[in-house]
C-alpha cells in the first residue's frame, strides 16, 4: 500500500516519535511510505532511508504561514502520489490532512494520543477540546489508545478504533544488570500533567530509609518549572536525593541501568515511557488514570499501579519494589515479556487490517 503520515515534526513529542516508528514499521512490511512534516526543525526521530519526506514548506516562516503552506503542499502531494490512506498524527495534522483531501477520495485517519477523558483540574488546549467536540465526525476513522477511551466515547462517535502505540525499542534479551536507580522521565514544563509534585511527596516519604538508592528525572522544560520542582524538593528535604538529567540521548542505556521506573502522572493516554521501561527490564510503580496504564501493566506480576495523586500508596509501592528483591526481579522479567505484546510488527499488522477495511469501503 501507499501510505502518507502527516506529522508536525520529527524533533520532539511522544506522538511524533510514534509517527516515526509507524513510518519505519510500514516500510519494513514493504509499503511505500511518505511523511509530510516540518523539515526546518532538527530531526531527532530517524527515519528509514526508504521513507520519503515531504516538507510542509520550503522556507521557515511564522506559525500561521506554516500551516497555510502545509495545507497547500499536502494537497499537492496527495494529488501527485495518490496514497491509499493518510494517517494524521494528532488533531491539527489530521485536520490539515482532511481539508487537503477534500474531493480526492482518500481516507484520512485521525489519531488521538492523549486520554480522551480529561482531568477537569488540568488545562486543556482549546483546539483539542474543539476537535473532539466538533471535528472527529469528519474522519472515516478515529483511533484511540485504550479501551477505556473507547468506552468513554460510547455512542458519541461511530468510527472509533483502539490502536495501541508500538514499542519504541526492541525488548531486551540479555542478562539484566541493574543499579540502585529509580528513573522517571517527562517534560518538566508539564509538571501538573506529569505529577512531579506527587513524585516529590512520594519520594520524600521514604527517601531516608534508602540512602543507597537514587531517584533521577530525565527531561527538559522551562527553567521556572524546574525551579518550582526544586523548591518543592527543598521544602520536603530531598533536594540532594534527586538528580535532574536533562535531555538524554541515551534513554535505552538508562532504562537498562534502572531497577525501577516511577510514573507519577495525573493523566496519560497510554504512557509510552512505561512501555519502554518495561521492555528494558524496569520494574514499574505507576499511576493509573481510570484503567489506561492498566492496559500495559495488566497484573501485579508486571508492576504496581496506584491512583493519581495518591503519594502514600505510591510511596508504599516504591518501598515494596525496593525491599522485595525477589518480587522486583520477577516483575523485571515479566515486564520484558509483556512488552512484546506491543512490538512494532504486531501493531503494524493491526494497522494493515484497519487500512484494508477503510480502502475496501472507499
Amino acid at each position: 500500500m501507499k501510505i502518507f503520515l502527516v506529522c508536525n515534526s520529527l524533533s520532539h513529542g511522544g506522538a511524533e516519535r510514534v509517527g516515526a516508528v509507524l513510518a519505519n514499521g510500514f516500510v519494513e512490511r514493504g509499503h511505500e511510505v511518505y511523511v509530510v512534516t516540518d523539515t526546518h526543525e532538527d530531526i531527532v526521530y530517524q527515519l528509514s532511508h526508504q521513507v520519503q519526506v515531504i516538507p510542509f514548506s520550503k522556507s521557515k516562516t511564522n506559525k500561521f504561514m506554516k500551516w497555510g503552506r502545509a495545507l497547500y503542499n499536502t494537497r499537492v502531494a496527495l494529488k501527485r502520489y495518490k496514497p491509499d490512506v493518510v494517517i494524521g498524527i494528532m488533531q491539527l495534522c489530521s485536520f490539515v490532512s482532511r481539508i487537503a483531501s477534500i474531493g480526492l477520495d482518500i481516507p484520512v485517519v485521525m489519531t488521538e494520543h492523549s486520554a480522551f477523558e480529561w482531568v477537569e483540574s488540568l488545562p486543556r488546549p482549546w483546539f483539542l477540546k474543539f476537535s473532539r467536540k466538533y471535528m472527529n465526525w469528519m474522519y472515516p476513522c478515529v483511533t484511540v489508545l485504550t479501551e477505556p477511551d473507547k468506552q468513554f466515547i460510547g455512542n458519541k462517535l461511530k468510527n472509533v478504533v483502539v490502536m495501541h502505540n508500538p514499542l519504541t525499542f526492541e525488548s531486551y534479551e540479555g542478562e539484566l544488570k541493574k543499579d540502585k536507580l529509580i528513573l522517571s522521565a517527562g517534560r518538566l514544563t508539564d509538571w501538573r500533567y506529569k505529577g512531579w509534585d506527587t513524585l516529590v511527596y512520594s519520594w520524600a516519604r521514604i527517601a531516608d530509609k534508602f540512602p543507597d538508592w537514587k531517584l533521577c528525572i530525565a527531561g527538559t522544560g522551562a527553567e521556572s518549572s524546574k525551579q518550582y520542582i526544586i523548591q518543592l524538593m527543598k521544602e520536603n528535604g530531598i533536594e540532594d536525593r534527586v538528580e535532574f538529567l536533562g535531555h538524554c540521548k541515551n534513554m535505552l542505556e538508562l532504562y537498562r541501568r534502572a531497577s525501577i521506573f516511577f510514573l507519577s502522572s495525573r493523566s496519560e493516554g497510554m504512557p509510552m515511557v512505561v512501555l519502554e521501561a518495561m521492555s528494558q527490564g524496569c520494574a514499574c510503580v505507576a499511576t493509573d488514570y481510570k484503567g489506561r496504564t492498566k492496559e500495559i501493566i495488566n497484573s501485579e506480576n508486571c508492576g504496581i499501579l496506584c491512583q493519581p495523586e495518591d503519594d502514600k500508596a505510591l510511596a508504599e509501592g516504591l518501598e515494596r519494589m525496593i525491599t522485595d528483591k525477589e518480587y522486583r526481579e520477577s516483575v523485571q522479567r515479566n515486564s520484558i515479556e509483556r512488552s512484546k505484546d506491543f512490538s512494532v510488527p504486531r501493531i503494524i499488522q493491526e494497522w494493515e487490517t484497519l487500512i484494508e477495511s477503510l480502502t475496501n469501503n472507499t
